[in-house]
């Protein structure tokens, strides 16, 4: 019996990773980047004078990563006989399977005020803009040099998961 509660916690916890909202979060004015998978991960990236650092939490255990301390791994030799030829052109596959990823992205919100410094871009990008707001998506051109986003989406791991079963 004690097994049969154990198997289902499991599953549970599985089907729980799976359709759990994976929500991304960006706001550059206030300077907050998350990403979140609740009740299970979370990741923000902290900007500091210096540079930034990364907090996770993963089940509420914090973790504090520092890219600027990490010790870079020293990579074996490898003959010239061993390294094979990279292709320079990318798989039509691999293009389609990133669109579709991104077409999995809801966008819940997305706010961006944008100036691109040439007055004739920013012109043309005004009706362009117009068109594709609507009431959760609000592109703005200024004329004053700001720029700013506001972006919330969310998908979730079991549909990136199927995408990439489907593509391979």
């Amino acid at each position: 019996m004690f097994l049969y509660i154990l198997i289902s916690l499991f599953i549970a916890f599985l089907l729980w990773i799976l359709l759990a909202p994976v929500i991304i979060f960006i706001n550059t004015d206030r300077n907050r980047y998350h990403l979140t998978l609740p009740g299970i991960f979370r990741g923000i990236v902290v900007p500091t004078k210096d540079f930034f650092y990364i907090r996770i939490w993963i089940f509420f255990i914090p973790v504090k990563i520092d890219p600027l301390k990490i010790k870079k791994r020293k990579k074996e030799k490898v003959t010239m006989e061993v390294k094979s030829k990279k292709k320079s052109s990318e798989k039509p596959g691999k293009i389609n399977m990133i669109r579709k990823a991104i077409q999995t992205l809801h966008i819940r919100k997305l706010k961006l005020d944008i100036d691109t410094n040439d007055f004739m871009l920013n012109a043309a990008l005004v009706p362009a803009f117009s068109t594709v707001n609507n009431r959760n998506i609000l592109l703005q051109v200024n004329f004053e040099g700001n720029l700013s986003l506001h972006l919330e989406t969310r998908t979730h791991i079991g549909s990136l998961l199927w995408i990439l079963f489907k593509n391979r």
